[in-house]
């Protein structure tokens, strides 16, 4: 099948590294594996994050003009035809303009996967944007959602015979272990000069304003409560709110926290590798693709609880998820494991094998493949 894929929130080509990237590109490579042949056909950006009704609807007369771009580019075979349109990420600061109106000239299959609609927006300053938001769904002939909270609120907009399916978070599986775990993070540790024998946390996220920010805060004062244990922090990430992050951990002290800015994938990897235990209060996280990675390196994860965290962290078996940014209780999941070696290992093996049951790329392909399948043959 010839699926037109398009990201109006970031083109999974974007330079900037997020965890909405790295979803769009592995949809794309899932479909693929599937054995469909996908084209991005904009890298057209509908987001604004300011609220400004002139931005807005500057968006929505370029996004217009891009859907009708493509619709002469495909008539005059300048594109390769397709046979379903399929549109990731839209909500009211990044809608589709340009989906609904190609799917509906061509007569294809419209699919959006991970749609959400914000009630609250109707009388707020991105009113405009959740309308189209409204329109898409109204038009979708098949739904995909990776966030349970998503799929509760899109429902009175979807019509009657609209597909619908939920798809859990997924990556790629990653090649066996080259080098054994106690002797990677004596190297590592010799590298940055920490010691290599007390338990390893870390945290890999972006330092962006907001609720990453946030994060990071709950993080730092909830392991203030726990200096009297022995343990380092490895912190991955770059970003806008870089400096602020670094002041949330003053009162722990540099001997404690390891601020490595941001990694190649290759080095995050192995700082995962050799790591303990992933901690992330995940303030209003949609997913998180962090704690998804940390389950792939087999590590226990400590979280705050959302409804996306909730699809990978099975609480008490490969984790614990506490209430969302609640200090006290973040605290004292990471004491209960750090304090507890046998417990770790345990849920070690559990977050493994829960990443392996549940959430590899080939689950994904076959699972957008029998999908796909059921819109075109419907």
């Amino acid at each position: 099948m010839r699926v037109g894929f398009y990201a109006p929130m970031k083109p999974p080509n974007h330079p900037s590294p997020s965890g909405d990237r790295a979803v769009g590109q592995l949809l794309i490579e899932a479909m693929t594996l599937a054995g469909h042949q996908v084209q991005v056909m904009s890298e057209f950006r509908s987001l604004d994050i300011s609220g400004d009704a002139e931005i807005q609807r500057n968006f929505e007369i370029k996004g217009r003009e891009e859907a009708k771009r493509i619709l002469g580019e495909i008539s005059s075979n300048g594109l390769v035809i397709i046979d379903l349109w399929f549109t990731y990420h839209l909500f009211h600061k990044a809608p589709d303009w340009l989906g609904p109106e190609i799917s509906k000239t061509l007569g294809i299959p419209y699919v959006v996967a991970e749609a959400s609609y914000a009630p609250k927006q109707q009388t707020g300053p991105w009113h405009a944007g959740l309308a189209q938001v409204e329109t898409a769904l109204r038009s979708a002939d098949g739904v995909i959602s990776l966030n349970p909270r998503d799929r509760h609120c899109i429902q009175p907009f979807l019509n009657a015979n609209v597909t619908q399916s939920s798809l859990l978070p997924f990556t790629r599986q990653l090649p066996n272990r080259q080098e054994e775990r106690g002797r990677l993070k004596a190297r590592l540790g010799q590298h940055l000069g920490i010691d290599s024998r007390p338990p390893w946390l870390i945290a890999v996220a972006m330092m962006r304003k907001g609720d990453k920010e946030r994060s990071f805060w709950v993080l730092a004062s909830a392991l203030v409560q726990i200096l009297d244990l022995d343990w380092q922090l490895i912190l991955i990430g770059s970003g806008d709110a870089a400096d602020s992050v670094n002041r949330a951990f003053d009162p722990i002290g540099e001997e404690r926290v390891h601020a490595l800015g941001m990694l190649e994938p290759e080095e995050t990897q192995q700082y995962l590798d050799a790591s303990d235990v992933f901690v992330w209060p995940a303030v209003n996280e949609a997913f998180g693709m962090a704690m998804l990675e940390a389950h792939r390196h087999g590590l226990p994860v400590v979280a705050g609880y959302t409804d996306g965290t909730a699809t990978i962290v099975k609480d008490q078996v490969t984790g614990f998820l506490t209430e969302p940014e609640n200090i006290e209780t973040f605290a004292q999941a990471v004491r209960h494991l750090l304090e507890n070696h046998n417990l770790r290992e345990t849920m070690e093996r559990a977050a493994r094998e829960k990443f392996l049951s549940d959430h590899t790329l080939e689950d994904a392909a076959r699972a957008l493949d029998s999908f796909l399948r059921s819109l075109t043959l419907s």
